[in-house]
């Protein structure tokens, strides 16, 4: 089972040199809206929501989200979280 700090660094790896982490969590939060057909069970994911646009305040935009896979470390979704306003 992947722990947290693993999952944040994989998402770091992946978005790239300019990673803003905002939060991580069990499952896909309430207040996101993903489209995709993995698992959303808390047990089964992590998703880490980071900048999508990095250094850019002054837009009003959602974040991104990249959903990990807990047992293979397999990136299931990466885009836009929904989570604006």
């Amino acid at each position: 089972m992947m722990t947290e700090e693993e999952a944040i660094k994989i998402a770091e790896q992946h978005h790239g040199p300019k990673f803003e982490f905002y939060k991580i969590t069990h499952g896909v939060p309430d207040n996101c809206s993903l489209y995709g057909s993995f698992s959303r069970y808390p047990d089964d994911v992590w998703c880490i929501l980071c900048s999508a646009y990095p250094h850019r305040n002054d837009l009003l935009i959602s974040s991104r989200a990249i959903v990990i896979c807990k047992d293979t470390g397999k990136i299931l979704y990466d885009g836009d979280a929904g989570d604006e306003g």
